[in-house]
């Protein structure tokens, strides 16, 4: 009977420790992944975090400096541009998309934050884009590390895009299908990679696909399709348009007054987006869409079958003048984070986007 009695009394303990533990401040963000001692070992990093009503947050300067890392911010462009170990990281303010080493991933909830000109990462980038195991206190945030580890994903060693000719890359691109059905390539110039934007002082990025010039009767009702099998990591279900001609005409002068165009303001422009992450660190920008259907969701797998929006203006001077004008898909293609066209002249590139996108 002691014994029964004393495993009862055990038992009522281990319960209220549990109990106590789980009401704790350090549990506040959720389940920790290691219990946090008073003793911390030689290899446990702690960086300070402050608290907000979204998230917890971290100083970039802090990880750079625990890691022995190095970043960039660039505040023209408001891009951050973070190296730890060989892992490389690039994020632009107000793009819910985490690119390491040149591959997008799959995650809603690691992005750039900005204040005072000072660059801060949500806690989630420790534990989604390093793959820490994580522990929280109302003051920092703490997570093992053993020193540098192998890199992940990215392009192979020797892999030297630069240097390849048209058929080269119609040969590393040629696993995609059309994104409109029944539409063909355009020839028109100013609809292709590399053609000047002086009304943004830029280049054209990607490919348009307009009815006149590309057929296929594209309207606000045209699906786009997924061209092949794919992850999305990138979803505008809750766009917001500009909220005036005014406002985006502000961007553009600042454009204009800087001989460039910003990131940040490249990626407003752009409108309603799906990005698609393919296989070999390909990578597709689906711009200027009217709609996305329900089920597209960041992290789901897609194909060629697959409708991941529709044709539209979004971010355009048609969209802000609530008109129909301007109604078009804009397409880039991206091999590890660099346009495909880049080592390419211009007959080169319709060359390739005639072959790959050939009925």
């Amino acid at each position: 009977m002691k014994m029964y009695k004393r495993k009862i009394i055990s038992l009522v303990l281990l319960f209220l420790l549990v109990l106590t533990a789980c009401q704790s401040g350090e549990k506040e963000f959720g389940e920790m992944a290691n219990k946090k001692t008073n003793e911390q070992p030689a290899n446990v990093v702690q960086l300070p975090i402050e608290i907000t009503p979204n998230e917890a947050r971290f100083s970039v300067v802090d990880l750079a400096s625990e890691m022995n890392g190095s970043y960039e911010y660039d505040p023209i462009h408001r891009t951050l541009s973070l190296t730890i170990d060989d892992d490389h990281f690039y994020l632009i303010e107000g793009v819910p998309v985490l690119e390491r080493n040149g591959e997008y991933l799959a995650e809603n909830d690691i992005y750039l934050i900005i204040e005072d000109d000072q660059p801060y990462l949500p806690s989630s980038f420790l534990e989604l884009g390093l793959g820490m195991s994580t522990t929280y206190t109302k003051e920092a945030i703490s997570f093992e590390w053993y020193g540098p580890v192998e890199k992940v994903g990215g392009p192979p060693k020797d892999f030297n895009f630069e240097s390849w000719n048209a058929d080269q890359m119609i040969e590393y691109l040629s696993f995609l299908k059309k994104p409109i059905q029944g539409a063909q390539v355009s020839t028109i110039p100013s609809h292709l990679p590399g053609a000047k934007r002086l009304y943004r002082n830029g280049y054209h990025e990607g490919l348009d696909w307009y009815d006149f010039a590309s057929g296929g009767d594209i309207s606000f009702d045209t699906p786009i399709y997924g061209m092949s099998k794919g992850i999305v990591v990138r979803a505008d279900h809750n766009y917001e348009e500009y909220g005036s001609p005014e406002v985006r005409n502000t961007d553009l002068k600042f454009t204009s007054s800087l001989g460039e165009t910003p990131e940040y303001i490249f990626d407003r422009l752009r409108g309603r987006q799906v990005w698609v992450q393919y296989p070999n660190g390909v990578m597709s920008r689906f711009a200027h869409l009217s709609d996305i259907p329900e089920d597209i969701r960041v992290g789901q797998e897609i194909d060629e079958n697959t409708i991941i929006g529709y044709v539209g203006n979004s971010g355009t001077s048609g969209a802000v003048n609530q008109d129909s004008t301007e109604l078009h898909l804009h397409q880039d293609l991206l091999i590890y984070g660099e346009l495909f066209w880049k080592p390419l002249d211009q007959d080169e590139v319709l060359t390739v986007l005639k072959s790959i996108f050939k009925e």
